[in-house]
């Protein structure tokens, strides 16, 4: 899994979400699944915005919420994997401009 720390993971375009209060819900709406993210999943799907990397937002989490490095690596990866997968998530491009992180 390590190949996708240096990915822009990016918000799906049939996907809307709503925040509500810490927590958000997000709906892809090619299949009409919910999806209820936590105060921790919410603090990285706001980072999905195509211009933070696997490795920023990890660095994120541990500033915010104090945890070890390779613990956020490890989760914060899993985590994006899983919503891609579930497709409210693409992998995007470097917002550098430099090759596509597909």
């Amino acid at each position: 899994m390590a190949a996708n720390l240096e990915k822009y993971p990016t918000k799906a375009e049939d996907t809307i979400h709503r925040k509500l209060g810490d927590e958000l819900v997000a709906v892809n709406l090619k299949n009409k699944f919910f999806y209820n993210l936590d105060s921790v999943g919410t603090f990285i799907w706001e980072r999905c915005d195509g211009q933070h990397s696997v490795a920023q937002i990890s660095e994120a989490l541990v500033q915010e919420y104090e945890v070890d490095l390779e613990e956020a690596l490890r989760d914060c990866e899993q985590f994006l994997q899983e919503l891609v997968q579930e497709g409210i998530l693409i992998w995007g491009q470097d917002p550098k401009g430099s090759s596509p992180a597909a």
